[in-house]
């Protein structure tokens, strides 16, 4: 069905429609860039709390190393309260995956109510990731090719 909109949209138009981004796109090629990285991926991590999107680990049955919560059309403040959570238990390297229009909100918030964890979180646009996982792809392939 999505693949007949598409068409209908590049023949009447003459351009590619791109459709948007969705959570579990984005939580798949986190864990995907997390593999790449030789690092344990784990998606929907269960904790006191509730649950993280993803989280990179070292070695098994250790504490999360970093940690994502991805922000689509979620609650920005319910995010940071989970990755503030993570970061006073595990001292992990924390980000919020949101778009580039929620970034304002996440630094107001920080400046507030989060202030404790604004020189901690790191904020990574929705589009960035799926540039890093290209990049990450394209760089293995040409390693591949030159027998690095």
């Amino acid at each position: 069905m999505a693949q007949k909109i598409i068409c209908k949209f590049k023949e009447r138009y003459g351009e590619e429609f791109e459709e948007p981004i969705s959570h579990k796109e984005i939580k798949q090629k986190l864990i995907e860039i997390c593999k790449l990285q030789n690092y344990l991926a784990e998606g929907e991590f269960p904790f006191d709390i509730g649950r993280l999107d993803v989280v990179w680990g070292r070695v098994e049955r250790s504490v999360p190393t970093y940690v994502f919560e991805i922000c689509v059309k979620g609650d920005l403040y319910h995010d940071l309260s989970k990755l503030k959570h993570a970061f006073d238990l595990w001292n992990s390297h924390i980000f919020v995956v949101a778009s580039d229009t929620d970034e304002a909100k996440v630094r107001h918030l920080l400046s507030g109510s989060f202030h404790e964890i604004a020189e901690h979180l790191k904020f990574i646009d929705l589009e960035k990731v799926k540039e890093l996982y290209k990049r990450k792809i394209s760089l293995i392939e040409m390693e591949k090719e030159l027998g690095i």
